[in-house]
């Protein structure tokens, strides 16, 4: 089996944390169900664990930086899941894991956005992203 890049590892972690957010599934039917989708996430399973225990421990926070960052009058219920999803990803990332610089996060999340978000999506993404690293540095 081939050895699967952090990039793939988590585009598979953002799937699982939009799966999180339709479905109040077992966390390990939702593993068990990536394993099978692709089986090369094993090689960095304990990223993909990691992220996806942390953006959910750690959700109301998060939660709460992405609001803080929206233009006035706009709430989270107003933003795309699949770009929700994406960004909880990446301020975990800038915030609770070491080895990815901010930056990286955040190109990674635009990436992302220009997968599986509408046009407007990657420029939404890095906008926030960017604001809410501005005030980390």
């Amino acid at each position: 089996m081939r050895k699967q890049t952090r990039s793939e590892a988590r585009d598979a972690a953002f799937t699982q944390i939009f799966q999180m957010s339709l479905h109040e599934d077992d966390m390990e039917v939702i593993m068990d169900e990536l394993l099978k989708a692709r089986p090369e996430c094993e090689t960095n399973l304990g990223y993909i664990k990691n992220v996806i225990d942390g953006v959910a421990e750690h959700e109301e926070e998060i939660e709460e930086i992405i609001s803080k960052h929206l233009k006035p009058g706009w709430t989270l219920s107003r933003i795309s899941k699949a770009s929700l999803a994406i960004m909880k990803l990446a301020v975990f990332e800038m915030k609770y894991v070491d080895d990815v610089p901010a930056k990286v996060a955040i190109n990674e999340a635009v990436e992302l956005a220009k997968r599986y978000g509408g046009d407007d999506d990657p420029n939404f993404v890095n906008g926030l992203l960017g604001s809410v690293y501005k005030e980390t540095v």
